[in-house]
């Protein structure tokens, strides 16, 4: 889902902060960002900040397919970009 945002652009429904599980589709890049996906909506999201280097470092242990519960943050405003403020492993029922 996307809503209008500033300057009349369309952004992604920032997601709920209850730790939704997504799943890791692209691993963290030398500059520290990542791509997950929203399995229920197909919601693609960017993330490029970190609560802490912990969480950045645990991020970064992740393989392609992993799923997490993460709660993102807005890090912008401009584009699809969010900041990791907490995450856990998480399992999906198959």
């Amino acid at each position: 889902m996307t809503v209008i945002g500033e300057n009349n652009r369309m952004v992604p429904t920032p997601p709920t902060t209850d730790g939704d599980a997504f799943e890791i589709v692209s691993p963290m890049n030398s500059h520290g960002g990542m791509t997950v996906v929203e399995p229920s909506t197909n919601t693609t999201y960017q993330i490029v900040d970190y609560d802490s280097d912990e969480l950045r470092s645990a991020l970064a242990a992740r393989d392609v397919g992993d799923s997490v519960a993460l709660e993102l943050d807005r890090a912008g405003v401009r584009a699809n970009v969010w900041r990791a403020t907490s995450a856990e492993p998480t399992v999906l029922a198959a």
